[in-house]
């Protein structure tokens, strides 16, 4: 997928501004403050947000893309597996072939003894599975996620990681989110976007290795149960008393953010 100045402006303020990217079939991270404009670049590479200007190349439909937004729900009435029957309507997945793939992402995302519920008894943990789970099925070529582990507890998460890990190098996948722990251990590739630009697009090591150098600890003047505390800070010059860390991804997400 190639991104060409893509923009999207509301009155004079751009939400997304001039981005330019290439997505080939990895899993990428987009990762940014809130308000940074990923949710907008997010709805506009699912087609559901018309771009004020620029392009987005690609030889993908609607039944190819996958995507969960940002808020999802689902009919109150209805059960979790007659709510997954009509998104097969909407991506055109055959009745016969509805079972199989309807039984397929339940397991995946653990709502199995849970397909005859109706909707409105779902936890908010539940309904985000069942947003992950309409968004699988078909075997989509693209697949967007917006902050998708939103009320996950952390075996859910857990659980979230090893489904995305299983479908690493068979779609292209962007997850994204403002907490790096959600993508640390499954995005080798990271996006950074603030205030509707894209600031890098690199290996999730080379994000490290930015902040390299400029991570100290220091101490503070207040002591906690009789041990000194300390905080953790990015700077270009040795603090007094600072003592260099090693960089981990989020100081280098802070670094860009911050523009160290």
């Amino acid at each position: 997928m190639e991104i060409r100045g893509l923009t999207k402006k509301y009155g004079k303020k751009s939400v997304v501004d001039e981005v330019d990217l290439s997505l080939d079939c990895k899993t990428y991270a987009l990762l940014g403050p809130n308000g940074a404009g990923k949710t907008t670049l997010i709805r506009m590479l699912a087609g559901v947000l018309k771009p004020t200007s620029g392009s987005i190349s690609q030889d993908l439909n609607k039944e190819s893309i996958g995507y969960v937004p940002q808020r999802f729900g689902c009919f109150p009435d209805v059960t979790v597996y007659e709510q997954l029957q009509y998104f097969c309507f909407l991506k055109n997945i055959s009745v016969r072939e509805e079972k199989e793939q309807i039984n397929s992402v339940l397991k995946l995302v653990h709502l199995t003894d849970q397909k005859e519920i109706r909707c409105k008894k779902l936890s908010g943990g539940m309904i985000r599975r069942v947003g992950i789970a309409q968004a699988l099925l078909g075997s989509p070529r693209l697949l967007l996620l917006d902050e998708p582990t939103v009320g996950l507890d952390l075996e859910e998460r857990l659980r979230f990681n090893q489904v995305i890990t299983s479908l690493q190098g068979k779609s292209t996948i962007m997850i994204s989110t403002h907490q790096t722990e959600d993508i640390r251990d499954i995005c080798s590739q990271i996006i950074i976007m603030n205030n509707g630009r894209i600031l890098v697009d690199s290996d999730k090591n080379d994000i490290i290795r930015y902040a390299q150098g400029k991570v100290y600890l220091i101490p503070m003047n207040a002591e906690t149960n009789g041990a000194e505390s300390l905080i953790r800070v990015l700077s270009d010059v040795k603090p007094d008393e600072g003592v260099l860390q090693k960089a981990t991804l989020e100081d280098g997400y802070f670094a860009y953010i911050k523009k160290f």
